[in-house]
């Protein structure tokens, strides 16, 4: 964890510039601003005056000038970091329900139904042509059959359709589609660093990370209902994803806010 002038000292360095063209820039005495950045009690004025040297110093380094105030101790050294980031709570997911045994139930249920269907289209076409034999080899009462004439011979219908007809094919349950990705329901920012920066973040109004971060450092924020806020000493040296999608690259050195909201 930094201390109040470590975080100082490497804002500084992040800005490029030296003690002298900060002293000159804001009008503080460079001793003033090297006992800031040594944490040397000492060399500092009252208590009240140090704290309204901070707060211009922090602003010109763009860093929260609140967070540097709560960092200073009057007549001590301080040796404790920012504060910790509070803890982000897991976000349960609901698991999904398995799709194949509901599409097997009802590919099950359709198929007894066609089988159904089927044998009783089965047993009607039985009937009808039982019905039709019957009629073909009944002789007409009353008409005598000449002598010596042929019989018409029976057309061999009802052997040709009394083979049993061919089940219903079962047709293959569909293949469920692909599930999609959810959307992600809020805003969900993550970045990486390719330079020592100093980063602040705060999501739904609420600070989460106030840190000096080394080269390849990786970060995701906490899933945000409303806006997220961030500010960063060095916006060149920060790569930034919003809700999987790559934010354009920033090309100035001078610090920079950085806010998305919904």
């Amino acid at each position: 964890m930094w201390t109040l002038g470590e975080t100082l000292r490497q804002a500084r360095l992040d800005k490029g510039v030296s003690l002298a063209d900060a002293a000159r820039e804001t009008r503080i005495r460079r001793a003033y601003l090297e006992a800031l950045e040594s944490e040397d009690p000492a060399a500092l004025p009252a208590a009240v005056y140090t704290r309204g040297l901070l707060k211009t110093y922090a602003e010109y380094l763009g860093l929260n000038a609140q967070s540097m105030l709560d960092l200073y101790q009057p007549g001590a050294r301080r040796e404790t970091g920012p504060p910790l980031r509070a803890a982000v709570p897991r976000v349960a997911i609901p698991r999904q329900i398995p799709i194949r045994p509901v599409l097997y139930g009802i590919g099950g249920i359709v198929f007894i139904v066609l089988l159904g269907f089927g044998w009783n289209l089965y047993q009607d076409v039985q009937q009808s042509l039982r019905a039709a034999d019957s009629t073909a080899i009944r002789p007409r009462q009353g008409t005598p059959t000449p002598t010596g004439a042929r019989l018409p011979t029976a057309i061999p219908v009802a052997l040709a359709a009394a083979s049993p007809s061919p089940s219903p094919t079962q047709e293959p349950p569909p293949t469920p589609a692909p599930t999609s990705t959810p959307p992600i329901d809020g805003i969900l920012v993550e970045f990486r660093t390719s330079g020592r920066v100093y980063v602040e973040a705060a999501v739904d109004g609420k600070q989460v990370l106030a840190e000096t971060l080394a080269p390849g450092t990786q970060r995701s924020l906490p899933l945000a209902s409303s806006n997220v806020i961030m500010r960063v000493s060095n916006p060149s040296l920060v790569d930034v994803t919003v809700n999987n999608v790559h934010q354009d690259p920033q090309t100035g050195t001078n610090p920079m806010e950085l806010s998305w909201r919904r």
